[in-house]
């Protein structure tokens, strides 16, 4: 019994051959090896990092939405948790990230030495 492909699958998977991601292949490679899959179709290797760059543009996203938030407060909050109320330039911060990768569930901790803020 011979297996269809869904409508529009077989072209997907042809234009992923020619396709550069943002994610190199070699990357993904890695990752699955480690994960312990080692896949040799390169159409696989991109559909997955095409997932993967997906996931990083939602989680940018959300830092770029944290950052605005944390823009908006007042400029008595801002200066208390140690930010300059004046300074207006886009800034990915560790505490964005954190906030947006919470979003997705991907926990993050500082590492010891940069539990205190600077003054």
């Amino acid at each position: 019994m011979a297996q269809t492909l869904p409508v529009g699958l077989k072209e997907l998977l042809d234009e992923l051959e020619d396709y550069a991601p943002a994610v190199p292949d070699e990357l993904t490679q890695y990752a699955l090896r480690q994960s312990g899959y080692d896949c040799k179709d390169v159409r696989t290797v991109r559909m997955i990092s095409v997932a993967a760059q997906r996931f990083l543009a939602q989680v940018l996203e959300e830092a770029y939405n944290a950052h605005k938030l944390r823009q908006m407060a007042p400029a008595a909050k801002l200066k208390e948790a140690g930010y300059d109320p004046k300074d207006k330039r886009e800034l990915l911060t560790v505490e964005d990230l954190v906030k947006a990768c919470d979003e997705y569930g991907v926990k993050i901790a500082r590492a010891p030495y940069l539990t205190a803020k600077p003054q």
